[in-house]
């Protein structure tokens, strides 16, 4: 039984179908300094039921509370938020090499290319979901850590 369990967790955790949805993220938001930091919020929030229920309705009037608020969405965060550290290090690092992204001098990430990358159908509304977070992303890096309560990268 454990070793299903193990061989489950392989399969969700899989840089080369995690990919896309932070290369997702990363073609709406604008371009700031830093934001490479903002990956590290994306799989704890898009690949969370509770949140990617509650997020379906983002607009772009929405703010950041609506997750930092919301005490559903929270709970656990910070283990999600650790957890995903070091697939998100493994999935920026893949999206360099194979030229989907690049890491600006200032920390900031440009996509380079979004068309041909593989898209695993259980993603989808993951991806819909990062491609989205845009519209809640808007204060500067160190406010948003800050927001969630994150002290340590």
């Amino acid at each position: 039984m454990s070793e299903f369990v193990d061989n489950i967790i392989v399969l969700k955790t899989n840089i080369f179908a995690l990919t896309p949805v932070l290369v997702s993220f990363y073609k709406n938001l604008k371009m700031q300094e830093n934001n490479v930091l903002l990956s590290y919020f994306v799989f704890p929030i898009v690949l969370n039921n509770t949140s990617k229920q509650k997020l379906k309705t983002i607009r772009v009037d929405s703010s950041l509370n609506k997750i930092t608020k919301d005490k559903e969405i929270m709970a656990g965060f910070e283990e999600r938020f650790d957890f995903y550290k070091d697939i998100t290090n493994k999935c920026l690092q893949y999206a360099m090499e194979c030229n989907y992204i690049k890491l600006n001098d200032d920390m900031s990430v440009s996509v380079l290319a979004d068309n041909n990358l593989f898209t695993d159908a259980g993603l989808s509304e993951s991806m819909k979901l990062a491609s989205n977070l845009y519209k809640i992303f808007k204060k500067d890096v160190i406010n948003t850590y800050y927001e969630f309560g994150i002290k340590r990268i």
